[in-house]
C-alpha cells in the first residue's frame, strides 16, 4: 500500500510541476495522455542534463508517458482494490467469523495467525459450518409452517369438504426453512403436483394426508382430510387427460419393442402426430437480412475507405508531380512529350505499388496516341483524378497550349510549393489518426494490468 501511495504522489506532483511543459513537435496527443507526456517530456530533460546522450525525442516522450499512465492507473487501481477488500473484510475485531447462513454449506477459509511475541507465523485453512438454528428458532419455524400448510394445501378450493380442483403439496415451508414429506392415505389419488389422478365417485372420495415437518432435529405432523369428487374439467381438459391415458397405454403395449407406437385416435377423433415447428427458419431468415445490411453497408464503407485513400495518394503525390513536369519543361521538353516520359518511367518500374495519378497519366498518353486532341486530354486528366488541384492542372495545361509553355515551369514550381503545405497538413492528419488507433492497445494493456494486480487479491480471499 506504501509503495502505491508513493507511486501515485510522485507522478501527481510530476503532473503538476510539468502543468506548463512543451511538448517536441510532431507530437499529437490528447487529454489524459498529453499531461503525461509533459511529466515524461520533464523527466527526459533532466536527465538530459546529466547525460546528454539522451534525447527528447516524441518517440521517447509518448512512450515514457504511457509507461507513467500504466503506473499511476495500476497503482490507482490497486488502492481501490485493497481499500474495497478492507470494507469487506471476513474478521470481525480480529477474533471472530461470519458464519454462512443456513443452506450455504460448509466453507473454508484460509487464514494467516502470528504465534507468541516472536510473531511466528502460521497459515491455517478454517473448516466453517454454517450456523445451526436454536430450539426457539426451530420452534418458531414451525409454528410458522403450520400456521401456513392448511391455505397451501386447499389451492383454489373453497373447502376441504369438496376438493375438485388441484392440491398444493409444498415440499418447503416458511422460507425452505422447513422441509416437508407427504403421504396419501389411500395412496394414488394425487399425483405430485396435486392433481387427481384417478376416477372419483360422484359421491366422493374420502382422502386422509399427512405432511412430516421437519426443521434440523424438530419433527412435527399435520394431519389433514380431503373429499375428493369428480374434477371439474373443461372439454379440452377432458380431451387431453384421454390422450395422455392412450399414450400411457400405447407405452405400455409396446414396453418390449424398439419403438413407441401411438394412438392414430382419441374418443372417436383422429390424431396426426406432427414434430414441434421450431424457428430455425425464421432465424436464418433474419440472420441472411442482417448479413445482407452488413454486407451493403460494409461495401459502401470499403469504398468510401477506397476512395478516401485514392485521394490522399494522390494528394501526397501532386507535388512530386508537378516538380517532375517542371524541370522536364525546363530540359526542353514539350507537355507532351513529358507526359509520355513521366508516364513511361512509371510503366517500367518492377513491381510498382500502384499510383493512381501516375496511372492517369498514362490513361491520357494512351488518349493522345489515339487521336485526342491534346487540350482534351489535359481536361480529362484533370475531371478523371478528382479535385480541385488536379482539375486546375488540367485546365493550366489546356489553356497554356494555346499560349505556349513559356513560363509553365515556373507556374507548376509555385503550384507544388503552395500544394506542398495541404500535404504536409495531411501527413499530421494521419499520424493523429495513427495516435488515435494506439488507444485502443493501450486500454487492453490496462486491462492486462489491472488482471495481473486484481487476480492476486482475489485469490487471496
Amino acid at each position: 500500500m506504501i509503495v502505491c501511495l508513493v507511486i501515485l504522489a510522485g507522478i501527481a506532483a510530476l503532473l503538476g510541476i510539468s502543468a506548463r511543459v512543451r511538448l517536441p513537435r510532431g507530437l499529437a496527443l490528447r487529454g489524459v495522455r498529453r499531461a503525461f507526456a509533459r511529466a515524461a517530456c520533464l523527466i527526459l530533460e533532466k536527465l538530459r542534463k546529466i547525460k546528454k546522450e539522451i534525447a527528447v525525442t516524441p518517440f521517447a516522450v509518448e512512450r515514457l508517458g504511457d509507461v507513467l499512465l500504466v503506473l499511476f492507473a495500476g497503482a490507482g487501481a490497486s488502492l481501490l482494490i485493497q481499500a474495497m477488500a478492507a470494507g469487506t473484510t471476513l474478521l470481525i475485531d480480529g477474533y471472530a467469523i461470519n458464519r454462512p447462513a443456513q443452506g450455504e454449506g460448509k466453507r473454508s477459509q484460509e487464514l494467516q495467525v502470528y504465534i507468541g511475541e516472536e510473531a511466528h507465523t502460521e497459515q491455517m485453512e478454517i473448516e466453517i459450518d454454517e450456523r445451526q438454528y436454536t430450539e426457539k428458532e426451530k420452534a418458531q419455524f414451525l409454528d410458522q409452517a403450520m400456521q401456513e400448510i392448511e391455505p397451501a394445501i386447499l389451492g383454489e378450493n373453497a373447502s376441504p369438504d369438496r376438493v375438485q380442483k388441484k392440491v398444493g403439496l409444498p415440499y418447503t415451508l416458511a422460507d425452505g426453512k422447513v422441509k416437508v414429506v407427504w403421504t396419501q392415505e389411500p395412496a394414488g389419488l394425487l399425483d405430485d403436483e396435486g392433481y387427481i389422478t384417478e376416477d372419483i365417485p360422484e359421491e366422493g372420495q374420502l382422502l386422509q394426508l399427512k405432511a412430516t415437518l421437519t426443521c434440523e432435529d424438530q419433527v412435527r405432523i399435520y394431519e389433514c382430510g380431503l373429499c375428493l369428487f369428480p374434477p371439474d374439467y373443461s372439454d379440452e381438459e377432458l380431451l387431453r387427460r384421454a390422450l395422455e391415458k392412450e399414450v400411457e397405454a400405447a407405452d405400455r403395449q409396446s414396453a418390449q419393442e424398439t419403438v413407441l407406437r401411438l394412438p392414430k385416435e382419441v374418443d372417436g377423433q383422429k390424431l396426426i402426430w406432427q414434430e414441434p415447428h421450431t424457428q430455425v427458419t425464421g432465424i436464418c431468415l433474419a440472420l441472411t437480412a442482417l448479413a445482407a445490411v452488413c454486407a451493403w453497408t460494409g461495401k459502401k464503407q470499403e469504398l468510401q475507405k477506397k476512395e478516401e485513400q485514392r485521394r490522399r495518394q494522390m494528394t501526397m503525390d501532386y507535388p512530386d508531380l508537378l516538380f517532375k513536369m517542371s524541370m522536364l519543361l525546363n530540359a526542353g521538353l514539350t507537355m507532351k512529350n513529358v507526359f509520355v516520359k513521366i508516364a513511361a518511367e512509371y510503366a517500367r518500374q518492377k513491381n510498382r505499388e500502384v499510383r493512381f495519378a501516375y496511372e492517369e497519366m498514362r490513361r491520357a498518353c494512351y488518349e493522345m496516341k489515339s487521336g485526342v486532341p491534346e487540350a482534351r486530354a489535359y481536361e480529362n486528366f484533370g475531371r478523371r483524378c478528382g479535385g480541385n488541384a488536379y482539375v486546375k492542372l488540367g485546365t493550366m495545361l489546356s489553356s497554356n497550349l494555346q499560349k505556349g509553355s513559356q513560363g509553365l515551369a515556373d507556374i507548376l514550381q509555385e503550384e507544388a510549393q503552395q500544394s506542398m503545405e495541404e500535404r504536409r497538413q495531411m501527413a499530421k492528419k494521419l499520424g493523429e489518426e495513427a495516435g488515435t488507433k494506439l488507444l485502443l492497445p493501450m486500454v487492453l494493456m490496462l486491462l492486462v494490468v489491472l488482471v495481473i494486480l486484481m487476480v492476486p487479491a482475489m485469490l487471496a480471499f
